[in-house]
């Protein structure tokens, strides 16, 4: 059933990231506000789906629908060199040691053209994805280590409607 309000498409996001087969080294996925300050705990990798907007904008016949703006921020250890914090590409080694290209790979497989189970519409143009992702590698102090973090801007709408009666 497609859904029109951000708390049911978050939770089928959700639903989606955890099930899917290309993102089984992400041991945690949660739904918060990303800081910095405050990383979920996680053993190698986490996905933190984090609210940024809702906006209802008008669709051609007078339709409405929400669009939700959220960016995906994916964490990880960094477990080798810089070099391999970009380029690996080995979730099935122990630990496993992804970069932050193969995350961002693993992330559109899974994405492209997922109705996350019938929860959102797509409109022409799949634009859902189509938004610049931020790569880096960040010092935390506290964690005495290199994180790896890519951000990626996802933008799904919900159902189309004329009125919410």
């Amino acid at each position: 059933m497609t859904e029109i309000f951000p708390k049911d498409v978050y939770s089928a996001l959700k639903t989606v990231l955890s099930n899917s087969s290309y993102l089984t080294y992400f041991d945690e996925i949660v739904i918060r506000k990303f800081r910095r300050g405050n990383l979920p705990d996680f053993e190698y990798y986490c996905i933190v789906i984090s609210p940024q907007s809702a906006l209802a904008v008008v669709y051609p016949a007078h339709q409405r629908y929400i669009e939700n703006t959220i960016q995906l921020v994916m964490i990880g250890k960094m477990l080798g060199t810089e070099e391999e914090a970009i380029l690996a590409d080995s979730p099935l080694a122990t630990p496993p040691k992804v970069g932050i290209l193969a995350m961002y790979e693993d992330i559109v497989r899974t994405l492209y053209e997922n109705d996350l189970g019938g929860a959102i519409e797509f409109t022409p143009g799949l634009k859902e994805l189509d938004y610049a992702s931020d790569f880096d590698v960040v010092v935390e102090e506290e964690r005495e280590g290199f994180l790896m973090e890519m951000r990626m801007s996802y933008h799904p709408k919900g159902a189309r409607f004329v009125d919410l009666k």
